[in-house]
């Protein structure tokens, strides 16, 4: 399939629907590399609010976290 950017760089994929998300990367010799993310199955979106304390702003989640959740994260960081 052959797609073609518009003057505004949008991209129209036929067989794509509204709201489908990809991951787009360029490799070295300039190609673009488009894969389709699969939707996150589970407890879905968490629901945080903000919060004043102190001087400083907080998200504060409406469930705990785990320690292995928390592992987790923190590995998948640089």
């Amino acid at each position: 399939m052959t797609v073609v950017a518009d003057n505004k760089k949008r991209v129209t994929l036929r067989l794509a629907r509204p709201g489908d998300r990809f991951d787009v990367r360029i490799s070295h010799d300039g190609r673009y590399i488009l894969t389709k993310l699969e939707p996150v199955r589970g407890q879905g979106a968490a629901k945080v609010r903000i919060e004043r304390r102190g001087h400083y702003h907080v998200g504060v989640l409406g469930r705990p976290i785990s320690e292995q959740a928390l592992s987790e994260a923190l590995a998948e960081l640089p």
